[in-house]
């Protein structure tokens, strides 16, 4: 795992496949780690050199004590500089999406393609979606326990379909674990969240050039679909997807989905 100086930050990446393939980045989500996204990035690194990475002030990347969304938009597009890149596609889920949709509007040119799961394009001052969920039940994401922020999110992540087998099943890549775990602070938390405070991309959305796939899930509450439909209607040059799941479609559904987006990627 080799740490990149990229944006005035030190930023840890993982690397898949042959640096002859064309890069593909792939964002994780709201408190997550680069790890998140190791099964989606091991499904498609015979194809691509995909770069997973943590962002700010998540896993083993810095952790400035303040910052914004630009901020992550900003360090996407310093790694593909540092990279040695003038241009890659970039895949990101929930938070993800964000920084991979406000990378393009800072600089069009320098996306390839793009790929935007259970996204949306403005925040209602919550900062993030689980954030809104959490305060609708009376609970705060940086100080909620585990076990609160489970029995909320479980009807948002899910479809109705999902039985508790399948739950079990899925439980292993749902708690990341070993030495690269970097669990956050109650503080570190607050900042994460308060980085999408208030954001809106909407009014740039025009000056989105490439190609672009929205991935949206019928049973996210998290980032229902609408939200996706949104930013579908508004770019120049994209394309709509919806699977019968919850925010987590990418796992409830991953063989379509990485069928999905090879597909997309390979126009």
């Amino acid at each position: 795992m080799p740490y990149i100086r990229a944006n005035g930050i030190r930023i840890a990446i993982d690397t898949f496949g042959s640096l002859k393939n064309q890069p593909l980045f792939l964002v994780h989500g709201l408190t997550g780690q680069r790890m998140n996204q190791e099964e989606t990035a091991k499904q498609l690194c015979d194809d691509y050199f995909v770069i997973t990475y943590d962002c700010r002030g998540h896993g083993q990347t810095d952790h400035p004590a303040a910052y914004t969304l630009a901020d992550h938009g900003q360090d996407l597009l310093a790694l593909i500089d540092a990279l040695g890149y003038d241009q890659a596609s970039v895949l990101g889920a929930s938070m993800g999406s964000y920084i991979a949709l406000q990378a393009a509007e800072l600089d069009p040119a320098r996306i390839d393609k793009l790929i935007l799961v259970t996204a949306k394009a403005y925040d209602d001052g919550s900062g993030s979606s689980v954030q809104r969920l959490l305060r609708e039940e009376g609970l705060d994401m940086a100080t909620a326990s585990a076990e609160e922020k489970s029995r909320i999110l479980s009807k948002a992540l899910w479809s109705p379909d999902v039985t508790p087998e399948k739950l079990a099943a899925y439980a292993p890549r749902m708690k990341l674990s070993g030495e690269n775990v970097v669990a956050l602070t109650p503080e570190e938390t607050a900042a994460v969240n308060q980085a999408l405070v208030g954001f809106d991309l909407r009014q740039e959305l025009a000056k989105v050039s490439c190609q672009t796939l929205v991935i949206a899930g019928t049973y996210d509450r998290i980032n229902p679909p609408a939200f996706g439909k949104e930013i579908a209607e508004q770019l120049p040059r994209a394309e709509y997807a919806e699977f019968p799941g919850g925010h987590l479609l990418t796992m409830e559904f991953e063989e379509d989905y990485i069928r999905c987006v090879r597909t997309f990627l390979e126009k």
